[in-house]
């Protein structure tokens, strides 16, 4: 019988017939040489073993046989008609519009396809018992929280469109495409920790009616503050898993898109605020994604206003560098990140500095906003300097360098000039400001000119901070740790000279970081910079058990610093840890101690510089007469 007789009587053999044996489709070519490696659970009484037919009687039994096959070729497609013998017929010429576009797709990059990449996940529950159950109204919940932490945004997270995206699926996060799930998660699990939720801050104790509740914030004692930190922790790690598991399923690692760099960008955030290693992957991979997506969007036309933008952002990049700084770990941002981010090199620090004082006259306010992009600009670049000549691995492998220190040092007091005449134009035009209400709660989508006044000050205030301490703790460091012989006894002198002017300067930063929280709400969320202000507030507690007196200056800012951690205490379990409940309670007591006039403890010993006996044999001559003083004496009687 002909192949199209058997074809035909094979399509009226569909239905099993009462008598007769119904007859067999032939089989195609890939039947017959795949059905011996096919799994052992296909092979029934529905398969011809000599022939190898992929057809099957019962149509149920179609699919689970034709996916077996397409599993262990998915080059050929299975079939059950006859297949066409012969020479195989030629194919029409490939027109050059198609040929383009293939060698246009051969030179993209290779797409990595993931199971779970591709695939609309099953609603998430949540692994941990502590994890909330991600309601709509519960996701609505923490994109609003989101407004109040001005720490968490981002170009990307703009370019990303997450905010719309997850509105067009009713806040339900397991319709969202898998890049854009895991970046929902990111900032729920971030979200938590300003969330006044029930399902986040369960249990009992009091808590805020609103993000911005005066009444909670200011009347709550401390142990109301201290206990929603506490309260929060377990359902903030629980998210935080969730959104780590769903990175690593998803590997957001390695493909570059706006989704997955902002991805990495918040879990490297979520990862600094209670771990902090020598490694630090997701920022690695994040400023890959951004190096690998910056051709396109120049490609795509990146204009003048996109780089002010992210230069405007670059207060995230210098963060970046802060984290290094201050945890001694590997500086992360090049130069030519800079460049090719925020756009070509600002003036030199001098020139900035006259530029400035030049026009301290001039009344205009948009000198703030034309110096912050050159002062974040020198920030990070001050960020990477210290990296590369003092702090970082190989400068440690050598002895601490004088003329680095003496350039950085120089360095960070012109950028104090510089932030000195910034703030007083922000000081001016806030006080000039007729409202004499408290300043407003900081949303991302304001704008108001004090809204923005005010984060800018923050934000050069904390660049400034961010690089006097850090630099401070890494010559106190190398002080004990460089080999007694690696230096000379007058170079070890100099070192301690700069080691004075750098602590000097530190001191300064401490009055600064405590103006710069007096420029934010009574209520702001900042759970990021926990650990700037806990070695801040480690820093002033020495200074205040090293000197004898507290002055009433340095009482208002340790108190503006206990507050903040008080405040920070809300969001994070940290500042209820042994260490940082005695740095508050120590602070504390200098505090009341200085506000009574009453000092706690005596004293202590005065601090030398240099060593007091080392000096004798320079005033010894001074103390003893000299040889012909008996005679000028009879002379002039």
């Amino acid at each position: 019988m002909s192949n199209a007789e058997a074809s035909a009587s094979g399509s009226g053999a569909s239905t099993p017939a009462k008598e007769k044996k119904p007859k067999k489709l032939p089989a195609c070519d890939v039947c017959k040489v795949g059905f011996r490696e096919l799994d052992a659970e296909c092979q029934n009484e529905h398969f011809s073993t000599r022939r190898g037919a992929c057809f099957a009687i019962l149509s149920q039994m179609e699919r689970p046989v034709r996916d077996v096959w397409r599993k262990r070729s998915s080059s050929n497609r299975c079939m059950t008609t006859p297949i066409r013998r012969g020479r195989p017929p030629k194919h029409p010429p490939q027109s050059a519009t198609t040929a383009a576009l293939t060698l246009s797709a051969a030179r993209q990059p290779p797409q990595i396809s993931l199971a779970s990449s591709q695939s609309r996940g099953p609603a998430l529950e949540g692994g941990s018992a502590d994890c909330p159950e991600l309601s709509s109204e519960f996701v609505a919940h923490c994109f609003e929280a989101i407004k109040y932490t001005p720490q968490y945004s981002h170009p990307l997270i703009a370019a990303a469109g997450i905010r719309s995206d997850i509105r067009a699926v009713a806040f339900q996060v397991h319709l969202l495409p898998a890049p854009s799930r895991v970046l929902a998660l990111c900032i729920i699990a971030l979200a938590s920790l300003s969330s006044f939720h029930p399902s986040i801050l369960s249990g009992p104790g009091p808590k805020p009616d609103s993000f911005t509740d005066p009444t909670f914030f200011s009347a709550s004692s401390d142990a109301d503050l201290l206990g929603c930190g506490l309260r929060r922790a377990p359902a903030y790690k629980a998210l935080r898993d969730e959104a780590l598991k769903a990175a690593w399923e998803t590997g957001v690692m390695l493909q570059p898109s706006n989704e997955n760099a902002a991805s990495c960008y918040l879990l490297d955030l979520m990862e600094q605020s209670d771990f902090c290693g020598a490694s630090r992957p997701w920022a690695g991979a994040y400023l890959s994604h951004v190096r690998a997506l910056a051709p396109i969007w120049h490609a795509a036309g990146f204009t003048a206003t996109d780089a002010a933008h992210w230069a405007g952002y670059l207060f995230e990049q210098m963060a970046e560098g802060l984290i290094s700084a201050r945890s001694r770990t590997p500086f992360l941002v090049t130069r030519s990140d800079q460049l090719l981010l925020s756009g070509p090199d600002p003036p030199p620090l001098d020139e900035m500095l006259d530029n400035l004082e030049k026009a301290s006259r001039n009344p205009s306010f948009s000198l703030l906003w034309t110096s912050s992009t050159p002062y974040m600009f020198h920030v990070v670049s001050l960020s990477r300097q210290l990296s590369e000549s003092i702090a970082g691995d190989y400068a440690r492998l050598n002895p601490l360098s004088e003329s680095a220190v003496i350039r950085y040092l120089s360095s960070l007091t012109t950028l104090h000039a510089i932030l000195s005449l910034l703030l007083e134009r922000v000081d001016a035009a806030l006080t000039s400001s007729s409202d004499s209400s408290p300043p407003a709660p900081f949303l991302l989508d304001s704008a108001n000119i004090d809204v923005a006044a005010r984060s800018a000050a923050y934000g050069a205030v904390f660049g400034f901070a961010g690089l006097v301490l850090p630099f401070y703790r890494e010559l106190e460091a190398r002080e004990t740790t460089d080999s007694p012989s690696a230096h000379s006894d007058q170079t070890r002198d100099r070192l301690r000279v700069l080691r004075k002017q750098a602590r000097d300067m530190t001191c300064l930063g401490a009055r600064e970081i405590a103006r710069a929280v007096r420029y934010l709400p009574e209520v702001h969320f900042t759970p990021v910079h926990w650990s700037t202000m806990f070695a801040w507030a480690e820093f002033c507690l020495e200074e205040a058990d090293a000197s004898s007196s507290v002055s009433s200056e340095q009482a208002e800012d340790y108190a503006t610093i206990v507050r903040e951690l008080k405040l920070l205490g809300y969001s994070l379990d940290s500042a209820s840890s042994p260490p940082a409940l005695g740095t508050i309670e120590r602070l504390e007591g200098h505090v009341a101690a200085a506000q009574s006039g009453y000092i706690a403890a005596p004293p202590p010993p005065a601090r030398y510089f240099f060593d007091p006996t080392t000096l004798t044999h320079i005033y010894l001559p001074l103390e003893t007469p000299w040889p012909d003083q008996g005679a000028h004496q009879m002379m002039m009687a």
